[in-house]
């Protein structure tokens, strides 16, 4: 099916530090495109099915997840003193604004890190070569001839890049492990006032920010060096080569008994039971467990969590309509390619075809999102059925139009 070049083969044309690979392919007979768009059927009604159960269960979650938030909203009791645990509010949604402390001091021994925090993160980066391409692909008739053009740079990743893959190794070798591995450490016991955090509270505790340089003190390992508040691993840091490594820290949830600063300051929303915050089990289904950076009312955090739902509600249309319309795609590929030897014609069909499966996709989506809103809020749901009903409807009306006017 195709022929791989070889260094010592002309097919090989080296450029200072890439090269070219060709490569030859034989053409699909029509028979063989024929077979190929049949069994793309099976993958378009495939592709459909998950579609339609997406967008059905997407539905079902965004009312969900409203009606949570508003059962949240009217039944959120507000704490104003955070040193007081009341045993009235036991079992109760409430909300408080507080500072974040934390008894134990995260460490990192190996290069002399300590800082009073929620989180203390390690972020290991290597110099390595990376590979990239470029193909262009020319049909030849017969066959089809692929150019495919190597090329590389040296680059500070997180992850380990395999140089064994590569098209061309030798002078491209990285090494096949990080002698330091990143690692984020977190703090057991995190309070706000007397009430204790619970892990999925913890766990949203995202402000990393780097550690200060004045917390940063070189090793006496003369191969290691501090520059611009990074630990590098270099014979010599401003040029470094492959197998180097950088490493970053950096901390979320500055406490209380820091001497860094002021405690970052967050907002709550979570269920109370004795001194401990959880998340709370709503009516609707869902469990309720917010925490905010900084001061904000209760009203503040459940707006905001709700135009969370309305952005992922609409991230999961488009990706469920775009699974759609590739799915219409493998549906129509076998009209394409019954046309393809017709050079104007297979052109005229390809955009008739894309036009079809564009609104046949838009149809059934709506369709779908209609019939799942109809359990929840049957007058939205009728009326997005209405609309997605509206193309064939004027294809109808259409068509009635024509007969009318060739048969007065």
């Amino acid at each position: 099916m195709y022929r791989r070049n070889y260094p010592d083969d002309p097919g090989l044309h080296n450029m200072n530090d890439r090269h070219t690979r060709t490569t030859y392919r034989r053409n699909a007979t029509f028979l063989e495109r024929v077979g190929n768009s049949c069994a793309g059927i099976l993958i378009g009604i495939v592709l459909l099915v998950v579609a339609s159960g997406l967008l059905f269960w997407n539905e079902g979650r965004a009312v969900q997840t409203a009606q949570s938030l508003d059962e949240g909203l009217a039944s959120v009791v507000p704490l104003d003193n955070t040193n007081v645990v009341f045993d009235h509010n036991h079992g109760k949604l409430v909300h408080l604004t507080g500072k974040l402390k934390t008894e134990r001091v995260l460490t990192d021994p190996t290069y002399d890190i300590a800082v009073h925090s929620v989180h203390l993160r390690r972020t290991v980066e290597m110099f390595q070569w990376v590979e990239h391409q470029s193909k262009t692909e020319h049909n030849e008739g017969s066959h089809t001839r692929t150019e495919t053009t190597y090329s590389y740079s040296q680059e500070w990743r997180s992850d380990l890049v395999r140089s064994a893959q590569f098209d061309s190794e030798f002078s491209h070798r990285n090494p096949t492990s990080m002698a330091v591995k990143s690692k984020t450490q977190t703090a057991h016991l995190v309070n706000v006032g007397q009430f204790q955090l619970s892990p999925g509270l913890v766990g949203k505790i995202s402000n990393f920010r780097p550690v200060e340089a004045e917390l940063i003190i070189k090793p006496n390992d003369p191969s290691i060096h501090v520059l611009d508040g990074l630990f590098i691993h270099s014979l010599n840091p401003t040029n470094p080569q492959a197998g180097d490594l950088r490493i970053k820290f950096e901390y979320a949830g500055l406490s209380g008994q820091s001497m860094m600063g002021d405690a970052d300051s967050v907002s709550i929303v979570a269920r109370q039971l004795g001194s401990e915050l959880k998340g709370y089990n709503t009516i609707a289904g869902d469990t309720l467990e917010l925490l905010y950076e900084g001061a904000l009312s209760a009203k503040a955090m459940f707006a905001k969590e709700h135009s969370t739902n309305t952005v992922m509600t609409w991230a999961i249309r488009f990706g469920g309509w775009l699974l759609m319309f590739v799915g219409f795609g493998c549906l129509t590929s076998i009209v394409s390619t019954l046309v393809d030897w017709l050079p104007i014609i297979r052109e005229l069909v390809a955009a008739g075809v894309t036009v079809l499966n564009l609104s046949m996709s838009i149809s059934l989506s709506l369709t779908v999102i209609a019939i799942g809103w109809i359990r929840y809020r049957p007058l939205l749901g009728i009326s997005l059925l209405a609309l997605a009903a509206t193309p064939f409807i004027l294809s109808k009306f259409r068509r009635q139009h024509l007969g009318t006017a060739r048969y007065p």
